[in-house]
Parts: C-alpha cells; sequence; structure tokens
C-alpha cells in the first residue's frame, strides 16, 4: 500500500510542500471544484508532469495505481471510439480458476515471506532491522576510534598524517593495522618522547659524554703503605727510645738540624758523641725512604687524578645533551669533589707524618653513578643520533609501532565489534540468501500463473456483465461489443451502429465508470489479472444525475467492501470527491460508532485553498448529516427516483432503530391491507441486510409505486405517533390533527433534533 504522498510544489495550485501520512485501506478526501483534488490523483497515476511528487510505499513494494479521473473519461472516449479489452478469468474453466488461486495464494505467500525478511533485513522505514544495526555499529567503533584520534592527535600527528581529517578513514585504517600490524609495542611516554626526534625534522645528533675511569683510584686506595706506621730500624741502640716516646716523625725532622751542627743535639742541645748521628742515620734506613717515596708517588697520583676526573666530570656538564639529568649529575659531582679532597688532604698529612696510618673516604660508589649517569645518556643519545642519521626509516617504524599502540588501547571494543559483525553479517548473508530463493520461487510462481492466465482468460464476461448492468440500469439505446479479435470494444446502437462519438456526458461518464470498474477487477493485458493493485476514484459521479449517482456509490461500497476484507486483489482505495451526498452514501457505515468516527482502516483529509492549496487530515468524518440528506428525496417529493425505496428503508431503519420506541411488528399491525404489504416490505429490507446492493433495488418500479410508498412512508409516522419528527424532517404541518400529534412528541423530536440525529449526525457541516 501506499504509506505516504508528498506533494512537492511548484504543481498546479500548490505552492507550498504538503504530505498525505498514514494512509489507510481506504481514503477519503472531500474538497470544493478547483481546490486541488485531480492534481492528487494525477500524482497518485505518477502523470507528466507530477513525478517529482513522491510516493513512499510500504516495505518499498510498489504496487499498480489505477485512477478514475477526467483524463481517464478523455482517453477512453476522445482519443479513440474503441476501449482496450479487459481481460477477467473465463468461466467454465474449473481447472484453471483451481490452478490460479492455488498459485495465487503462493504468489502472495512467498511476497509476504519476502517483506517480512525485507522488514527484518531493512525494516518497515527502510532505516531499520540487521542492516541499520550493523550500520550502528560500524557508527559506534567509528565514534570511539576518533575519540583515540582526538586524544593523541597532538602527539602523533605525522603517524595520523591523512586519516586525520576523516573518522571513517581513520576508522578503517584502525581496522587496517588490527589485522596486519606486528610492531612492537610500547608505553605512551616512550613513543611520545620519540616521537619528539623523529618527527621533528629540526632536531639534530647531539655530542657524547664522555666516560669516567672508575677504576684508576682503586690502586692508590689499596696501596699498604697508606695503612702503615712509617717507622726506623728497631735494631739501633736509640730505637728503643724512640718507639717509646712515639715521635719518630720528630726525629726525623730533627735530623736536618743535626746535619747543620753534628756536636749539639737538636732535641734537648746537649753535646752528642759521634755514634749519635750514626744511630740516626741507621735508624732512618733506605726502607723508611723507599715508604716516604711511595707515599709521596700516592700523593702525587692521587691529586692528578682527582684534577683529570673532576675536569671531565665539569666538561660533561657543559655538553648539550638534554639526555642527561644535569641536576643530579652535578649533585654526584660535587658528593665526589669534597671526596677527593679530604682524601689529598689525608694524604697530605701521610707525608708529614709517615708514622700515623691513614684510610681514604671511598669514592667508588659515587664515580659509579656519575658513570652510570653518563652511561644511560649516552644509550639515549646513541639512539637520538641513529634515529637522527636514519630518520625515515625510523618514522615508518615509529608510525607503526604508534598504530600498533592505538590499536591495542581499542583492544576490547574491536573484539566486542569483530564478535558484532559477524554474527550480524552472518544473519544479513542468510536473510539475503533466503530473499533470493524466495524471489526465485516467486518468480517461477509468477511465470506458472502467467501460464494459466493465458490460457484462462477472455473479455466476454466484461462485456456480458457491462450490458447487464446497462440494462439493468434502463440504458437500452447502446450497449458494448467486442472486436473480431476479442481484444477490445466498441459501444454501438441498437442498429449496430458506432455510438462512441453521440454518447452524453453523462452516458460517458457513466459507461466509462462500469468499464473501469470491471478494468480495476481485470486487466488490459492478461499476465495482469490478479495483480495486487491500488484504486483511486477522482469525482466518479461527476455528471451524473441522482438515480445513476445512488448505483455508482454503491458499487463504489462493494469496492470498498473487499479491498477491507482483503478479498480481491484491490489492497487501497482513494475516493475523492466535491458532492457532499455522495460522500455521505460512501462514508456510511452501520457499525460507525459514533457516526462521525474514523474507523482504524480509513482516512478522512479536507483539500483546501486560499492562495495555495493544502491538505489537512480529520480526526472524524469532515462532512455531517447523512439522515438529512436522505429526507432530502422526501422533501423534493421525488417520485421517479430509482432510490427512493432505499432511501425510505434508511431513513425507517435509523429512526426506528435508534429512535422510535416501536418494533417492526407493531408498526405493522398499525396497518390493513395493501399499505400493510408495503409497510413489511419496507421493514423487510431493514431485516435483510439492508447494506447489501441486491439487482431488485435497481430496477425503478415507477411513479405510480413509489407514490404508494411515499404514502406509507408518512402514514408509518402517523400511527407510529411520530408526525412530529416526520413535520419536522420535511418542513411542514399538514392538519390539526397532526400538529396535535406534533405537540405530543414535542419534547421527544426537540431532543432528537438538538442533539446527534441517527448515526450521531444533527447538522450539515463540510
Amino acid at each position: 500500500m501506499i504509506h505516504e504522498i508528498r506533494i512537492n510544489p511548484p504543481v498546479a495550485t500548490y505552492s507550498e510542500a504538503a504530505v498525505l501520512d498514514d494512509l489507510r485501506r481506504v481514503n477519503f478526501i472531500f474538497g470544493s471544484n478547483g481546490v486541488g483534488k485531480t492534481t492528487i490523483s494525477r500524482i497518485l497515476e505518477q502523470a507528466s508532469g507530477h513525478q517529482h511528487c513522491q510516493l513512499v510505499w510500504q516495505h518499498h513494494n510498489p504496487l499498480q495505481v489505477m485512477v478514475y479521473n477526467r483524463d481517464f473519461v478523455q482517453r477512453n472516449f476522445e482519443q479513440s471510439p474503441n476501449l482496450a479489452g479487459v481481460f477477467t478469468l473465463g468461466e467454465n474453466q474449473v481447472q484453471a480458476e483451481l490452478e490460479i488461486a492455488r498459485l495465487q495464494k503462493e504468489v502472495v505467500k512467498h511476497t509476504d515471506e519476502v517483506n517480512k525478511l525485507n522488514v527484518n533485513l531493512a525494516g518497515v522505514d527502510g532505516h531499520s532491522g540487521k542492516k541499520a544495526e550493523l550500520l550502528l555499529l560500524e557508527a559506534q567503533l567509528k565514534e570511539s576510534c576518533w575519540q583515540q584520534k582526538q586524544r593523541y592527535d597532538d602527539y602523533f600527528q605525522v603517524a595520523f598524517t591523512g586519516f586525520r581529517a576523516s573518522a571513517e578513514k581513520f576508522k578503517e585504517k584502525v581496522l587496517s593495522e588490527h589485522q596486519s600490524n606486528t610492531a612492537d609495542l610500547f608505553t605512551f611516554d616512550v613513543l611520545n618522547e620519540k616521537a619528539k626526534t623523529v618527527f621533528d625534522d629540526a632536531v639534530q645528533a647531539v655530542a657524547l659524554f664522555i666516560n669516567l675511569d672508575i677504576q684508576a683510584f682503586n690502586d692508590l686506595h689499596e696501596t699498604p703503605v697508606l695503612n702503615k706506621s712509617v717507622v726506623g730500624n728497631e735494631d739501633v741502640d736509640i730505637a728503643g727510645l724512640i718507639k717509646h716516646l712515639g715521635n719518630s716523625d720528630w726525629v726525623k725532622q730533627g735530623m736536618h738540624y743535626h746535619a747543620e751542627d753534628p756536636s749539639i743535639c737538636p732535641f734537648c742541645q746537649q753535646t752528642t758523641p759521634e755514634s749519635f748521628a750514626l744511630n740516626l742515620q741507621e735508624f732512618f734506613s733506605d726502607t723508611y725512604a723507599n715508604d716516604l717515596q711511595k707515599i709521596s708517588t700516592i700523593h702525587q697520583c692521587y691529586q692528578q687524578l682527582a684534577q683529570q676526573i673532576l675536569q671531565i666530570a665539569e666538561e660533561n656538564l657543559i655538553i648539550q645533551n638534554h639526555f642527561l639529568d644535569k641536576d643530579l649529575y652535578a649533585a654526584h659531582l660535587q658528593t665526589l669533589s669534597e671526596l677527593l679532597q679530604s682524601n689529598i688532604s689525608l694524604l697530605s698529612k701521610k707525608m708529614a707524618e709517615p708514622s700515623h696510618k691513614v684510610e681514604l673516604h671511598p669514592i667508588e660508589a659515587c664515580l659509579a653513578e656519575l658513570q652510570s649517569l653518563t652511561t644511560a645518556a649516552n644509550t639515549l643519545s646513541l639512539e637520538h643520533n641513529q634515529i637522527v642519521a636514519n630518520r625515515a626509516a625510523e618514522k615508518s617504524l615509529l608510525t607503526q609501532q604508534i598504530w600498533r599502540f592505538v590499536v591495542n588501547e581499542l583492544s576490547t571494543t574491536l573484539s566486542q565489534y569483530t564478535k558484532n559483525k559477524v554474527r550480524l553479517t552472518k544473519a544479513v548473508s542468510g536473510m539475503e540468501a533466503r530473499i533470493i530463493a524466495k524471489n526465485s520461487q516467486l518468480a517461477d510462481f509468477s511465470a506458472e500463473l502467467h501460464q494459466w492466465q493465458r490460457q484462462a482468460t477472455s473479455t466476454l464476461p466484461t462485456v456480458t456483465a457491462i450490458n447487464q448492468l446497462l440494462i439493468s440500469f434502463g440504458f437500452f439505446s447502446f450497449y458494448i461489443s467486442t472486436s473480431e479479435d476479442q481484444r477490445h470494444y466498441q459501444i454501438v446502437r441498437a442498429n449496430g451502429m458506432d455510438a462512441s462519438r453521440s454518447l452524453s456526458e453523462g452516458e460517458k461518464t457513466f459507461i466509462t465508470f462500469l468499464y473501469f470498474y470491471h478494468l480495476i477487477q481485470g486487466s488490459t493485458h492478461t499476465d495482469g489479472v490478479s495483480a495486487p493493485r491500488v484504486v483511486v476514484f477522482d469525482d466518479p459521479i461527476s455528471s451524473l444525475d441522482s438515480d445513476i449517482l445512488y448505483i455508482v456509490s454503491s458499487l463504489i461500497k462493494g469496492i470498498i467492501a473487499d479491498c477491507r476484507s482483503d478479498r480481491a486483489q484491490i489492497k487501497q482505495v482513494f475516493l475523492l470527491t466535491h458532492n457532499v451526498y455522495f460522500h455521505k452514501e460512501i462514508t456510511y457505515n452501520p457499525s460507525r460508532r459514533p457516526a462521525n468516527a474514523v474507523m482504524s482502516d480509513e482516512s478522512f483529509w479536507l483539500v483546501k485553498k486560499s492562495q495555495s492549496s493544502s491538505v489537512d487530515r480529520c480526526t472524524e468524518n469532515p462532512i455531517r448529516s447523512a439522515y438529512e440528506l436522505l429526507w432530502d428525496d422526501v422533501k423534493k417529493n421525488n417520485i421517479s427516483s430509482v432510490s427512493l425505496q432505499n432511501t425510505l428503508r434508511r431513513i425507517l431503519e435509523n429512526y426506528f432503530t435508534m429512535w422510535g420506541g416501536m418494533k417492526k411488528d407493531e408498526i405493522c399491525e398499525l396497518f390493513d391491507g395493501r399499505e400493510k404489504l408495503i409497510c413489511q416490505s419496507l421493514f423487510s429490507w431493514v431485516n435483510d441486510g439492508s447494506h447489501s446492493v441486491h439487482d431488485d433495488l435497481y430496477i425503478n418500479q415507477g411513479v405510480q409505486t413509489n407514490t404508494a410508498y411515499l404514502q406509507v412512508f408518512k402514514n408509518i409516522f402517523v400511527k407510529a405517533k411520530q408526525i412530529g419528527h416526520y413535520n419536522m424532517m420535511v418542513g411542514y404541518c399538514d392538519t390539526l390533527e397532526e400538529q396535535a400529534a406534533l405537540g405530543e412528541v414535542e419534547s421527544m423530536s426537540v431532543s432528537v433534533a438538538d442533539s446527534a440525529m441517527p448515526d450521531g449526525e444533527s447538522e450539515l457541516i463540510v
């Protein structure tokens, strides 16, 4: 079915867009002449100049649209005297009918199954279902990937080059790297630090730091003489005294003074024997001198090494290289400098007082810390310099490592995405495969149905049906015959002459409607007899008199009933009219409660025009007072109307069923003779399925018969003491007795008039 009609200006009287949405099986569109109703019918037909206005179909499954409007009348009567043959199922072809019925069910079944699969696949609106779930899954992944891009974009712009402007491209890159990237995984801090070098073309190589010789002081610190009390020969006579006094260093210094004056003791200023000088010289032997030389050498070497180490360390601080923690390096250097100065002082003391033992402060740990900082900085510097020297390759490697890092950050999301995509892709593929298989089966059934239809179609049943209707409706001046090939019709007079050019406007309209009425139940092609379709009636009662108007409305009501019951191939009906009476006739439904309520399978619309045409949806039937319209024939005393008897029946049904307070048998007992028979006849219609279309209702029994029915109709109200309602509806009072009767029921009549009339209709409102 058509779900929505979109009127896109400019088209005819519509200068602004209009939409008819949520359309139902049956759709009533009311509007005055010239407001734009025919434009809607042409849009439904997608006529020339109207293709830019859109029809939105349910399940994206367009059906054949058949439109009855003045264009249809013109095409069939003014351009050619012949009508294309209408093919319907032939008579007495039982096997063909059975096969066609079976195949039609299969076609419907497979069509429904394909529609259901399409709904599951793409939703009713074409934007949901499993395909929409796949799109949502891709959108969610794209959003997650884009968040990662935004998070790291300031740091890794170069690595993201080519994918920074499109979330979709970035997502596809992530998926590609997820499948193929095997680079080593590093932390963000490592990658960011490398990126500062690799991605900055202005960065240059850095100088390396000078290594410190941390083993240079080991031998000096381990020299035994430093831990030794250096004294003279203990075998000399005075050795005991010197040892007892513990002042060998003082004695050693006094030897210089004794050498100047060998006769005087430099210590006590007494005269010394010649043996005293010999004893002193023997005490301070060569061994002693050698030890002193070692101490001096150690002192000198230590000073030189300390100066060299400190100089190298200070030069490292000057080198422009950010890989060294210079603050920490400087702190350790200060500690080393203090330790070296302290050790040099201890060595100086050892030289002054060789007999004293000294233990130098350990500096190995401090030197090791300094060298460790230097080694680590040089390691990073070498990597940096290698990167600078081989920047292109390093850029490529780092880019891979960065994408590896991004993929790892999204590992949970990618895992869930992969799992869901496999599931949804499998479901979509399965549905698409089933749709292909079902469509293949549907094509087979349709082809077989086409073959049976070719064998079973004929124009003769349509010719017979239309001619019978013409005779029933009192049209004897022309009839329809078939062409020699039995594929076309021709309208001829009783003498066999062509009548298509001499028909009145009413006759043209009526015969065209009858043709269309059978056309929508058949086809002008043998392979379209059972095709589902949408039918549009645009003012089908134009140029018709009141008798034919009722007949046309009855036929259309039958089409609507079939559409609602889904018994025929007509799946949706649109009815457009400007005629209030026809609108009320066609929308009348005894099960409608309240009378103006909109039923679930129908919609009501009003077309209006000021500067531009517009279309408004109505929450209830916009045309009221069908009951008053029924009384029009009674008021006009239209005794020649074919539909008069049915009108009287409708009035009695509405009034006495809903308001009259008397049963049919009670009223009939108030009459005698022929009037009783007429009364029973009227009420028998009420009780015998009065809303179906019977052939006998189409036959006008003549003026005399209608006069009798009108009299009995009036007497029913008189005898039922309801003449007040009768007079109110026809607008006059005949006699004093009737006026008195009116007074008796005045209160009830006023109540009926002021409240909702039968079917809830109290006044004419358009």
